[in-house]
């Protein structure tokens, strides 16, 4: 089978084993077979493979719990719908379906020390490392011994299941013991398990063995998003996807690819991080690992991402029109808000105050402030408040993006530049850094090193093809 671009997003099943006490079973998913013979192929084109571990909780039946006797945990009222398409105001009408809140007793954290060598984590049958901020809950009673209660959030799957979701305990300890645990929550002392918890280990590429491309440094055409790269399998793996997908298509139709900058996206954030570390548990993206992130708020992503979208031919027609009537309606609410004066000064100035609400800038604009959108006004403060610190943000940007931007040759040979210490040229020929930002960043990296390196730059030839 031949393509012009490969796109392998294999989630948890290369080699995955499924793991619940001592029972061990090949799959990546309950019911699902292993994908075996990926790593054994991506091994001998030359790709150095980690393994990593994640869990599952036990699922129930939602007729089985006792819901009355548990909290309420309802979702935002209105919600905050994700696309740019949805009209807030044109949801359906239809009665939200509540989570509810139930919680781990003394006496379940007593059942599970008690067959904590069962555990397949704590008994040595599994050795690679799980996500940090995901524990089990046999993870959360032995680390957090003090704590005589965890939180467990009962979530129905959808409209249609019956399936609940158990937030909290995620768990690989045998199915008896599951039962027990199950049993001892409050309003689930009848409660039915429909599939117990298990842990999966599977493996996964190196990242450093990528670029911010998604493309693997080995061989062109070929792209790596998710689990495969070392993430979780949430947003990270789908933000992943959406820049492989869009540079496989890019390759195979002999275009440039696109790289996205810190400043950015979250997602550039992520991916400059998968190329110059290597991670030891899968990686969680956190607002805090940006440097920008005043900058990357949710309510200014149409503005930073959908020109760029537009000029790359992913927004449609529709998005686009959305998008600008959204961003003249900002702009015109600006423009109110500069030009309405209260004590002399204008609204604009005054919206900077601390605790300055959107309830308080829609009722300070008077009869006129309820005819903009609340996405519109909720932006628009929020560029307001932070008017004065993001010029500061911006000039420091152009600054290290001027040097950090410079591409590296893909050719170049780091072990053969003059003077530069042999454990930097290691680390350097290791993460093969694609721009002199990224190789900054690499452990073990100094400042006087990107010097020489910028040097052997400049004298490089390209390799003849």
């Amino acid at each position: 089978l031949h393509a012009a671009s490969v796109v392998l997003t294999t989630g948890t099943f290369m080699r995955g084993l499924m793991h619940r006490g001592d029972a061990q079973t090949p799959g990546g998913r309950e019911g699902e077979a292993p994908a075996v013979g990926m790593s054994a192929t991506l091994r001998a084109l030359g790709f150095e493979l980690g393994r990593l571990k994640t869990g599952t909780p036990p699922r129930l039946d939602r007729n089985s719990i006792e819901w009355d006797e548990l909290e309420n945990q309802w979702g935002d009222d209105p919600p905050t719908p994700f696309s740019e398409l949805t009209d807030p105001g044109s949801f359906p009408r239809m009665s939200q379906i509540a989570c509810k809140m139930s919680a781990t007793t003394p006496e379940i954290h007593e059942l599970i020390r008690a067959n904590i060598h069962r555990a397949p984590m704590y008994s040595g049958q599994i050795s690679s490392r799980g996500p940090r901020y995901c524990p089990s809950i046999e993870d959360k009673v032995v680390r957090f011994a003090d704590r005589e209660s965890h939180h467990v959030f009962l979530e129905p799957e959808s409209f249609e299941s019956d399936w609940v979701y158990c937030n909290g305990i995620p768990t690989s300890l045998p199915s008896d013991v599951q039962d027990g645990i199950v049993a001892g929550l409050p309003g689930c002392h009848r409660a039915k398990i429909v599939q117990y918890g298990y842990a999966v280990e599977y493996d996964m590429v190196i990242p450093s063995q990528i670029d911010s491309t998604c493309m693997t440094k080995l061989i062109d055409g070929l792209f790596l998003a998710g689990q495969i790269n070392g993430t979780s399998g949430y947003e990270e793996a789908a933000g992943q996807g959406l820049i492989a997908g869009l540079n496989a298509a890019r390759f195979a139709d002999g275009l440039d690819l696109v790289r996205l900058s810190r400043d950015e996206a979250y997602i550039a954030v992520m991916l400059d991080d998968l190329c110059t570390k290597v991670p030891t548990e899968p990686y969680r993206m956190f607002s805090s690992r940006a440097e920008h992130r005043l900058l990357l708020r949710a309510d200014n992503a149409p503005d930073r991402l959908t020109p760029k979208g537009r000029q790359l031919g992913l927004v449609c027609d529709e998005r686009w029109a959305r998008y600008e009537a959204r961003r003249s309606a900002a702009q015109d609410l600006r423009t109110s808000c500069e030009r309405t004066r209260i004590t002399a000064r204008p609204l604009s100035e005054l919206a900077r105050a601390p605790r300055f609400s959107s309830n308080d800038l829609v009722s300070a604009l008077g009869t006129t402030g309820k005819q903009w959108p609340r996405s519109v006004v909720e932006s628009v403060l929020a560029d307001l408040q932070y008017a004065a610190y993001e010029p500061r943000y911006r000039n420091e940007i152009k600054r290290l993006s001027e040097s950090h931007a410079r591409q590296i040759p893909r050719d170049i040979n780091f072990l053969g530049i003059e003077g530069l210490r042999a454990e930097t040229a290691q680390v350097l020929d290791r993460f093969r850094p694609a721009t002199i930002g990224q190789a900054s960043r690499l452990a073990g990296v100094n400042p006087p090193d990107i010097t020489l390196l910028l040097c052997a730059m400049s004298r490089h030839q390209p390799t003849p093809l």
